[in-house]
Parts: structure tokens; C-alpha cells; sequence
């Protein structure tokens, strides 16, 4: 786990903790773990308060599963509300929708989907997230509506993709890192 700043999503955190998602959002309201809510509803725990239940319990930190976020959507309020709900389903992907949530970015990030409407980020040259996951793959898409300069220095960091985000473009990043497989088709199914 990295330093105190890191957050975990509900259910990563059942998973590190080997509990039920419902688990682990009564002991957010009990108090037995912090957490904040975030502007589109989402929990994020504290790695402190995880790491801190854990030395309770008697369970050493390494024994507790790791779960890893290996990809990072940074949108703004027009994310399609069906993506949003599919996205927010899987525990391999973070979305962020404001500055505080980058704090729970892990660094095993593989690949960073930014949206070129959000004006938080660094534009000019992707420095805050270049430091967040030196080693990811920079995908910003709508990036028809960038300025010819941003675009120009942005393309030295970053895959640019003009039209919006979708499960196809998300799942075909993956497919190219070898970051995802597809299911693999039964014995007794024909192409």
C-alpha cells in the first residue's frame, strides 16, 4: 500500500479484506473505517483506516489482498450515466471527477483516460498526471475540441482520440497492453 494519502474504493477494500461490499460499507457508517463520499456517490476509504483495521485485527498488512487499480478515467459530468454505472461496477477501474480524487490514484496504474473538457488538469504538459502514473498509457479523448498547441504538446505524452470515451475504445487500449483478455470461447462454440 502506498503512504497515508491513498483511498480505496468499497470494493477493493472488501477484497483486500476478504468481506462483502455491504460489509464494508456498515463499518463506514460505524465509524470503523474513514472514508469520504464523492461527488458522484462513491466511497473512498482511507489506505490509513484499512491498514489501521487490519493491525486491530491482528492481520498483517502484507496478508491483506491487494487489489489493483489499473485504469483511470478523469471526466467530467458528461460521462454517459450507463458508462458511469458499468465503469463504477468494476474494481479495476478508478473514475475521477475532481482534483481530490487523484490522491487515490495508485501508481500500478496502467492505462489514464483523461477527457480534454475537464480544466483542472495540466494541459500544457500532463505534468500532475505524468507524476501520479509515470508508467501508464495517456489516452485523452475528445481531444478534436483542443487548441492546435495543446494537442501539439500533448501528443508527445498522450494517445489523442477526438470523439468521446467508450467500453470499445476502453476495452481496445486494454487488448493492445495485454492488460485484458477476452473470455475465451467454449469447447463447444464455433466462430
Amino acid at each position: 500500500m502506498r503512504p497515508s494519502h491513498t483511498y480505496y474504493s468499497t470494493s477493493q477494500t472488501a477484497l483486500m479484506l476478504g468481506l462483502s461490499v455491504g460489509t464494508v460499507q456498515r463499518m463506514v457508517a460505524a465509524g470503523v473505517l474513514q472514508a469520504y463520499t464523492t461527488q458522484g456517490g462513491h466511497r473512498r476509504i482511507l489506505a490509513a483506516s484499512v491498514r489501521q483495521y487490519c493491525q486491530a485485527k491482528g492481520v498483517p498488512a502484507a496478508q491483506a489482498r491487494q487489489a489493483s487499480a489499473s485504469l483511470c478515467i478523469v471526466h467530467d459530468a458528461s460521462l454517459p450515466p450507463s458508462l458511469r454505472q458499468a465503469l463504477g461496477q468494476l474494481e479495476t477501474v478508478q473514475l475521477v471527477s475532481h482534483p481530490l480524487e487523484l490522491a487515490g490514484l495508485r501508481e500500478d496504474c496502467a492505462a489514464f483516460f483523461m477527457d480534454a473538457h475537464v480544466a483542472w488538469l495540466d494541459w500544457a504538459d500532463l505534468q500532475r498526471p505524468l507524476k501520479l502514473a509515470p508508467d501508464a498509457r495517456f489516452i485523452v479523448y475528445h481531444s478534436a475540441d483542443l487548441s492546435p498547441q495543446q494537442s501539439l504538446a500533448m501528443a508527445a505524452h498522450a494517445q489523442l482520440y477526438p470523439g468521446d470515451i467508450t467500453a470499445e475504445l476502453i476495452t481496445g487500449v486494454l487488448l493492445g497492453m495485454g492488460a485484458w483478455t477476452p473470455p475465451a470461447t467454449g469447447p463447444n462454440q464455433h466462430h
